[in-house]
């Protein structure tokens, strides 16, 4: 709903930004983002791996939780019996287990981890050629605007509409 809202408003806005032009005048797309990705055999291949290694590591980070859990439960269940000095081994192994384990977890799902990358890595080569193809599209068909009504993005202009370099000399001023 939200999307939708913006991307009437950006519509709105471009409108009357063109200044002598009328609306019928301005040739304006939109696309779906969402159902393309979902018709995208390349996404759908690329979504698939990355789910299986997601699950790889799913499957480490669990394994690695439950050495932890087997190591708490021993240090419960005998520490009784133990010197003071093999509690205090037991507990800095505890201790290195769950360090071990949140680095692990940062390198895989941290923000700059593994499946961040991966993702990127996978995912970079189909939005370049989706834009690619909208780009080819816009300007072969004369398509003023073109937005993404699933985010309500603009995925395409001409670059006689672009502002930034007026915007960057006011700011200069």
């Amino acid at each position: 709903m939200k999307s939708r809202f913006t991307f009437l408003m950006s519509l709105a806005v471009i409108i009357l930004m063109s200044g002598g032009l009328t609306a019928k005048e301005l040739k304006i797309g939109f696309i779906d983002s969402d159902r393309i990705l979902a018709q995208f055999q390349d996404y759908l291949d690329a979504k698939r791996i990355l789910e299986n290694e997601e699950k790889q590591y799913s499957q480490n980070a669990r394994q690695m939780e439950n050495d932890i859990r087997a190591l708490e439960d021993e240090i419960e269940s005998q520490s009784l019996m133990w010197s003071n000095e093999k509690k205090m081994e037991k507990q800095s192994e505890l201790q290195t287990k769950y360090m071990g384990y949140q680095q692990y977890i940062e390198e895989i799902w941290g923000p700059t981890g593994k499946l961040y990358q991966r993702n990127m890595e996978l995912s970079k080569p189909i939005i370049d050629k989706i834009n690619l193809i909208i780009k080819k599209i816009g300007e072969d068909e004369g398509y003023d605007f073109i937005f993404d009504a699933t985010t309500g993005s603009l995925v395409h202009a001409k670059d006689e509409y672009d502002l930034t370099d007026r915007v960057i000399e006011e700011l200069s001023r």
